[in-house]
């Protein structure tokens, strides 16, 4: 019975992928400045102000036409970015800026700008900046002259330098926003055109106080669908092509170069734990147990994936975690659900709108109407899931969480602790004041190997309480075109400014 299903499950996937796999015709054109770097999103960013960053997509436009204190290396290492010196202790940041940054007006990166920035955030009120934790523990923030500053948090946070690599920490021009609200940066290019559904156009910075770029400018394409992007990758109209998990099949790596790039992320499915039955600790169990995750992985990523074993993926600032996960139990969560008397009742399975999301969570939803229940896979714009999920307007909701700053810590606050609920990053809804307390005490521990310890217990308990439908830990793979000759990949996207991306020169 179990190998039955296992080689229908095969066939039922290798059919969708195939499916997905068939080209499509249809008009390319050569890249319109041969110059640029030519590469694709799936959406246009929400916004690009770090006040309301929350995303990946708005990130990986906003690392490169912004710059903040510091940055992340393609190591994964922190690295200083604005700040030409600086002294932390865990509760004081002292820092001096490089002298002579300019922003894209030509003004001069200053202090005041960095107290501006980072203020703008933290006292946020109507509206509140999504990010505002991130400054929760600050008690003061001053200038000290021209070029030097200083941050003092109300209590020790090991992690808080780290934490200032993420976009919405990015400086902006005071002057700039004051005057008419422009969000000015510094980075290694800076904003040309926006065109809604279309395309995102940047400009080298020649000013830029780093690597000027050798490229004169990146095209980012709004392009929805991976079939598209693929299409255009191989027609030459893309440098650049992000591999879907599911489209190994078929692609040819002796044509292009691929890159397999270390990715922080885990994917899951937030369980509603503010709503009836998810409420229950044991229906989230039951629902763990139901999903066969090992048969998903060998059937749709060819075992490309490892099972996430908890929260944190291996990798994440050292830290490697308590290694428990659920088993394939799906008598045992038949069980649970008709003794709760759930049989057939119906849930709701929010998702982006996506071809491979939409294979993944077609088999997850076959598990659980294995399990008794009734699923309805609801596909949604990426801005109305995060909507709706903000509000808590939902009962299951598949996302990934890729890092924002190299530290296990950035896999527990946003995504477990009570006051980021919604919008914040808790999209689960998860509440618990023994987790809130140890999240707590661990920012305090300046010794990685004491707050790892405390990270484990804080994983045990999420692990046994079960907020999320654990799924796995994901890599990313990319593909590129002949005119790229350099590439570096990062770890973490906001490390990321594409300003030693190099093109091979033109043949006469």
């Amino acid at each position: 019975m179990r190998r039955g299903m296992r080689r229908a499950l095969f066939h039922k996937a290798l059919t969708l992928i195939l499916c997905i796999a068939v080209p499509c015709f249809g008009r390319c054109t050569a890249p319109e400045n041969p110059r640029y770097f030519q590469t694709y999103m799936q959406s246009d960013p929400g916004n690009l102000d770090p006040f309301y960053s929350t995303d990946v997509i708005s990130g990986r436009v906003l690392t490169k036409i912004c710059s903040g204190l510091f940055t992340i290396d393609s190591g994964g290492i922190l690295v200083p970015d604005l700040v030409q010196d600086y002294s932390f202790d865990g509760r004081v940041l002292r820092g001096t800026l490089k002298e002579g940054v300019r922003f894209h007006d030509g003004s001069e990166v200053t202090a005041d700008d960095v107290v501006f920035s980072l203020t703008r955030i933290w006292k946020s009120e109507n509206p509140t900046s999504p990010r505002k934790w991130v400054f929760s523990n600050v008690r003061e923030m001053k200038s000290h002259g021209r070029y030097r500053f200083s941050i003092e948090l109300e209590k020790p946070h090991a992690a808080f330098c780290s934490m200032l690599t993420m976009p919405c920490c990015y400086i902006i021009s005071k002057s700039a926003f004051t005057r008419d609200g422009a969000i000015t940066g510094s980075g290694p290019f800076s904003l040309q055109e926006w065109r809604q559904d279309e395309k995102i156009v940047l400009r080298r910075n020649e000013r830029y106080y780093g690597t000027v770029a050798s490229l004169e400018g990146m095209v980012f394409r709004i392009i929805p669908e991976d079939l598209t992007a693929r299409f255009e990758f191989l027609n030459g109209t893309l440098d650049y092509f992000d591999i879907p998990y599911i489209a190994n099949v078929g692609f040819d790596k002796t044509r292009f170069r691929v890159i397999e790039v270390p990715e922080l992320s885990v994917h899951y499915v937030a369980l509603n734990t503010g709503r009836y039955p998810f409420t229950d600790i044991s229906f989230r169990r039951a629902l763990n147990m139901a999903v066969d995750k090992k048969t998903i992985m060998q059937c749709l990523f060819k075992n490309r994936f490892r099972e996430a074993e908890g929260v944190v993926p291996p990798g994440a600032g050292g830290y490697r975690g308590a290694v428990r996960t659920y088993g394939y139990e799906p008598g045992k969560a038949r069980d649970i659900i008709a003794r709760m008397g759930l049989r057939g009742t119906m849930i709701r399975l929010l998702i982006k709108s996506d071809n491979q999301v939409s294979l993944i969570t077609q088999l997850i939803q076959y598990y659980l109407v294995q399990a008794g229940l009734r699923v309805e896979i609801v596909p949604l714009e990426w801005s109305a899931l995060k909507s709706r999920t903000f509000r808590g307007d939902f009962d299951m909701a598949y996302f990934t969480w890729i890092a924002d700053y190299p530290e296990p810590e950035n896999f527990f606050y946003p995504l477990f602790y009570s006051r980021n609920a919604g919008p914040g990053g808790n999209r689960s809804f998860y509440r618990s004041a023994e987790v809130d307390g140890l999240m707590e005490t661990a920012r305090r521990v300046i010794n990685p190997e004491k707050r790892f310890d405390i990270y484990r217990r804080i994983e045990g308990i999420i692990l046994n309480e079960a907020p999320w439908i654990f799924l796995w830990y994901a890599d990313k793979r990319i593909a590129l075109g002949s005119r790229v000759q350099d590439y570096t990949p990062y770890p973490i996207f906001s490390g990321f400014k594409g300003n030693t991306i190099t093109l091979r020169k033109e043949q006469p």
